[in-house]
C-alpha cells in the first residue's frame, strides 16, 4: 500500500467481467456481478451476501468439526497454526457481526447442489494454496464475446436467424418466455436430451450457435438469452455504471435525475464539517414488484390449468411464465412453509401426461401436483426472497402486463364461477344458522355477480401492473460566497 503502484479490492469488482460486483462472500474477497452469477459456483443467502464455493466448503467442514477434507486431505480445526483453524475463528467472529447462521451455510450448500455443481461454472481456487482467484479462460472469453453481439432490431443476430430458420415470425417483438417456450419445443422435437442426464442438452448446431456451448441446462435457459435481448442488455449497462461513490439513476433520457454521495475532506480540526442534506424521492423502476397484487394477475390454480389443457393450440403460449403453487419438500428443512409459488419455464408433453418445468426445482410437476387455493403472504414474501438472492429473474413491467392480458380473461371467468359456488355455500351456512343480516348480505352479492353486465365490466377491466419502486437521492448543499 506504501508504493505508487495502482491497487484495486477485488470485492467491489466481478472476478469474471470485472465489472462492479452485486454480491459478495463474506469469508474472502471474491465478489460477482448480476450478470455473472450463473457462471460461479457462488450462493447468496442474505440480500447481497453470500459464500463463493470454496467458503462454503470450509464452512460446512467447520461445523461438522470433520477431520478430512473431499480431497481426502487432513484438516484440522484446532490448531492454530493451520489455515482452517484461522479460517473458522474468522467466521465466528463475522458470522456475529453480519447475523448469519450455520442455517445460512446449508442454505447455501443447497442452492449450490439444486442449481448443479457443472464444469460450466467457474470454480474458484483454494485459498490455502493461492491467493488468486482460479479462472478459467474460456469463461472470461466467452463473457467478454456476449458483449460483442450485433443486434437485429429487439433480438440479437443468433437469435434472429435461429427463430427465422425454424419458421418463426420475427417481425413482431417476442418476449423473453416466449422464446424459451420456444426453443423447449424445438429441444423436445429435436430430442435432444443428454440419454443419462435428463436436465441436460445437448446443443446441435443451432442451439450452438445461439448459446455457443455444446451442452446447457434446461433450467438455465431462460438467463442465457438474457444477452439476445436488446432490453437486458439496455439494464446491464445501467447495474453496471453504479459506483460505490456516485450513483446515476435513470434513463438516458432522463439524465438529469443523479444522486451523488462524495466523501467530505476534513481541512481543519478547528473548522466544522457542512452537513450534507439528501432529498429523498421514490421513482419506478422498468420492473414489477414482487408484491401479491402483481402474481395474482398471473396465479393459475389447478383447476384453471386443467381447464386451459382444453385449448391445446393456445395452452404452451398462456401457462409458461405464470406462477402456480405447490407443496414443499418435506426433507428441506430450510422451508418454513407447506407450499411455494414456482414459475412455470417449459411444458413437455408425452402420450400419458402433461409436466411443467418450473424454476428452482430439479422435478418436472404433474399437474395433479399443483395446488387449488390461494397463496399465503408467507409464500409471497418468500418469493421475493428468491429474487432478491437472484434465483428468480425478475419480470419487467412490459412483461408481465403482456402475461396478465393473455390470462385475464381465462383468470376472471374463472373466478367469477368460484366466487358463485362460494356465495351460494354461504348463503346456505347462513339459512342453516339463522344468519339474517349475513343473509341479505350473500344474496345482494350473489345477484350482482349473476348479471351479464358485472361479468362483462369485470372482464373489461385492464390487469394494472404495479411497478417496483426506487428511491432516488440527490444533494442539495447551500451554496455560500466566501
Amino acid at each position: 500500500m506504501e508504493n505508487e503502484e495502482p491497487w484495486n479490492c477485488n470485492r467491489h469488482s466481478c472476478l469474471i467481467c470485472q465489472n462492479t460486483a452485486k454480491f459478495y462472500c463474506v469469508c474472502c474477497p471474491n465478489a460477482v456481478c448480476g450478470c455473472c452469477i450463473g457462471e460461479v459456483e457462488f450462493a447468496p443467502v442474505k440480500g447481497k451476501k453470500g459464500f463463493c464455493d470454496n467458503c462454503l466448503e470450509l464452512l460446512l467442514l467447520a461445523e461438522q468439526n470433520a477431520d478430512y477434507d473431499s480431497d481426502g486431505e487432513k484438516v484440522d480445526f484446532n490448531d492454530r497454526e493451520t489455515y482452517e483453524c484461522l479460517f473458522k475463528e474468522y467466521w465466528d467472529i463475522i458470522k456475529g457481526r453480519e447475523g448469519l447462521t450455520v442455517d445460512n451455510v446449508y442454505s447455501a450448500d443447497s442452492q449450490l447442489k439444486k442449481r448443479g455443481r457443472c464444469s460450466d461454472s467457474v470454480r474458484i481456487g483454494k485459498a490455502k494454496e493461492c491467493k488468486k482467484l482460479i479462472i478459467s479462460k474460456k469463461a472470461f472469453e466467452k463473457k467478454k464475446v456476449s458483449k460483442a453481439i450485433e443486434f437485429i432490431g429487439w433480438g440479437s443476430s443468433p437469435l434472429i436467424k435461429f427463430l427465422t430458420s425454424i419458421g418463426k415470425d420475427t417481425t413482431k417483438q417476442l418476449s423473453q418466455y416466449d422464446v424459451e417456450s420456444i426453443i423447449s419445443g424445438y429441444i423436445q422435437e429435436k430430442n435432444l436430451f443428454h440419454p443419462k442426464k435428463k436436465r441436460r442438452i445437448l446443443c446441435d448446431p443451432m442451439l450452438y450457435s445461439l448459446f455457443r456451448r455444446k451442452s446447457v441446462d434446461k433450467n438455465q435457459i431462460y438467463s442465457l438469452l438474457d444477452i439476445h435481448f436488446v432490453a437486458n442488455l439496455e439494464q446491464s449497462e445501467d447495474d453496471e455504471s453504479e459506483d460505490e461513490d456516485e450513483i446515476i439513476l435513470g434513463e438516458k433520457k432522463n439524465e438529469n435525475i443523479t444522486a451523488a454521495f462524495k466523501k467530505q475532506k476534513t481541512l481543519s480540526s478547528n473548522r466544522t464539517c457542512q452537513e450534507e442534506e439528501v432529498n429523498r424521492t421514490v421513482k419506478e423502476s422498468g420492473f414489477a414488484s414482487m408484491v401479491a397484487e402483481n402474481i395474482k394477475l398471473v396465479y393459475l390454480r389447478k383447476s384453471l390449468v386443467e381447464r386451459l389443457l382444453k385449448q391445446p393450440e393456445s395452452f404452451d403460449c398462456k401457462v409458461v411464465g405464470s406462477f402456480v403453487r405447490t407443496k414443499t419438500d418435506p426433507t428441506d428443512y430450510q422451508r418454513h412453509t407447506s407450499h411455494q409459488l414456482l414459475q412455470v419455464r417449459g411444458i413437455k408433453k408425452n402420450a400419458s401426461e402433461v409436466l411443467l418445468q418450473v424454476s428452482n426445482m430439479p422435478i418436472d410437476l404433474n399437474i395433479a401436483m399443483l395446488s387449488d387455493c390461494d397463496f399465503t403472504k408467507e409464500e409471497c414474501e418468500d418469493l421475493q426472497q428468491m429474487v432478491e438472492n437472484g434465483l428468480l429473474k425478475k419480470p419487467t413491467v412490459v412483461e408481465l402486463e403482456q402475461k396478465a392480458r393473455s390470462l385475464h380473461e381465462d383468470i376472471t371467468k374463472h373466478w367469477i364461477e368460484m366466487e358463485l359456488v362460494k356465495l351460494q355455500k354461504c348463503i346456505d351456512r347462513a339459512n342453516e344458522k339463522g344468519w339474517r343480516a349475513e343473509l341479505f348480505q350473500y344474496l345482494d352479492k350473489i345477484e350482482l355477480l349473476k348479471k351479464p353486465s358485472e361479468q362483462e365490466r369485470l372482464l373489461k377491466q385492464e390487469p394494472k401492473v404495479i411497478a417496483e419502486m426506487v428511491e432516488l437521492r440527490s444533494d442539495s448543499s447551500d451554496s455560500s460566497g466566501d
